[in-house]
């Protein structure tokens, strides 16, 4: 970390770095560890850092002038004159974010210190090929006019999909009763404000990175599962996207005996047997009539409850995803495995039961937990994701 108070180590008249890069460097450092660790004291903030306690002073005072830092109140104290706190000003910079899912649409914005100001959904249209990218163009323009009538500025808006974004303008996977093929842009439109796209599950892995498992780990993968069963891989604290940007696309794995030699059905197989439409039409065979599509979670937790009719699709589900778990941990050692949306809502039986069959199987079972930021992890994730692609008005920095 830059410190431009500091003496140059000896034989060098100065720092070769201008004053701008270290300032916006120092900048930087500040501001991310108010955005991970909430509100700190100037001594905190120099501790967290490694900045003298004057560089600390100077470049707060900046940060407070121009609006993204604000005082918060006072430390707790024993004795003495209590330390003033500061924290980051959620409206100084505001992300917006989109999660596209198989019927539908959340959106939310996203204030600066990582949390949802206000939420929306909003459901597609009947089936057709314009009925995605209508309600996509809707819930972005929603986002900016919330925004307006808030006098908030929205910096940039992140959006997430089931599918492979690539930026050559690509994606590849959506459904297809609501999205047509086309290129990114055309699927997005024209905005006033920049937007970024990302793979759900990447978006997932660089919200944990950032935000969340990243603070202790930089070897792991994130699972979600809508549509699709995604993995977003980090290694060495960078994401892993691929030769085509498809890395982590576990639900194309082959996995039964006649894998090679049936007909190729245009889905990956392991994610076509766990899927929410595959998962009510094994609950339907089995006498079990549900009003909404089922989830992977929601079939483990009626077994659970002790409707044993679910138990041989609460079992098949287990068994693919196990599969999906131990071709990842063999392949990539990670030391965690966070388990994101359409698999995080029973955590307390999926888990479990990913680690009853896995134990023994594979010569090392990582730790398999939630993401930290809970059930928004992937809109969390895609506005963060998108706060650090798009250059702003201060700097923000990997970690601290």
């Amino acid at each position: 970390m830059y410190d431009d108070h500091a003496t140059p180590p000896a034989g060098i008249q100065e720092w070769p770095a201008s004053t701008s890069v270290i300032a916006a460097s120092n900048q930087g450092a500040l501001v991310e560890a108010l955005r991970q660790r909430g509100a700190l004291s100037k001594m905190q903030l120099s501790e967290l850092t490694g900045l003298s306690a004057a560089t600390v002073n100077r470049v707060l005072k900046g940060l407070i002038e121009h609006g993204f830092v604000a005082q918060a109140g006072t430390e707790e104290s024993t004795g003495g004159r209590p330390a003033v706190l500061f924290d980051v000003v959620p409206t100084a910079l505001v992300s917006g974010a989109v999660q596209v899912r198989r019927e539908g649409i959340t959106g939310a914005l996203v204030g600066f210190n990582g949390e949802i100001i206000e939420r929306f959904e909003r459901e597609f249209d009947a089936p057709g090929p314009d009925g995605g990218p209508r309600a996509l163009h809707r819930m972005i323009a929603q986002l900016a006019e919330r925004c307006t009538a808030l006098d908030i500025p929205l910096h940039v808006v992140g959006v997430s999909v089931g599918g492979i974004a690539s930026p050559n303008g690509t994606v590849t996977g959506l459904n297809p009763r609501y999205w047509p093929e086309a290129t990114l842009t055309e699927l997005v439109g024209e905005h006033e404000v920049r937007v970024v796209v990302e793979n759900d599950a990447n978006a997932l892995a660089l919200g944990e990175l950032y935000r969340g498992v990243g603070r202790f780990s930089r070897q792991f993968v994130a699972l979600v599962l809508d549509r699709g069963l995604g993995s977003g891989i980090v290694a060495n604290g960078e994401l892993v996207r691929g030769a085509r940007f498809a890395a982590g696309e576990v639900g194309y794995l082959l996995i039964d005996s006649d894998s090679l030699t049936t007909p190729p059905q245009g889905r990956g197989e392991l994610e076509s047997k766990i899927d929410p439409v595959a998962v009510t039409g094994a609950a339907h065979d089995v006498g079990i009539d549900a009003a909404h599509p089922l989830t992977a979670a929601e079939i483990v937790a009626r077994e659970s409850a002790g409707d044993q009719r679910a138990a041989p699709v609460a079992s098949m589900v287990l068994d693919m995803l196990a599969r999906g778990v131990a071709a990842l941990v063999s392949i990539l050692d990670p030391d965690v495995v966070v388990l994101g949306e359409g698999l995080d809502e029973r955590a307390d039986l999926v888990i479990p039961g990913l680690r009853k069959r896995l134990e023994g199987r594979i010569q090392f079972v990582p730790e398999i937990r939630t993401a930290s930021l809970g059930a928004d992890a992937v809109l969390l994730g895609v506005a963060e994701t998108a706060l650090r692609a798009v250059p702003g008005p201060v700097r923000i920095s990997r970690s601290v």
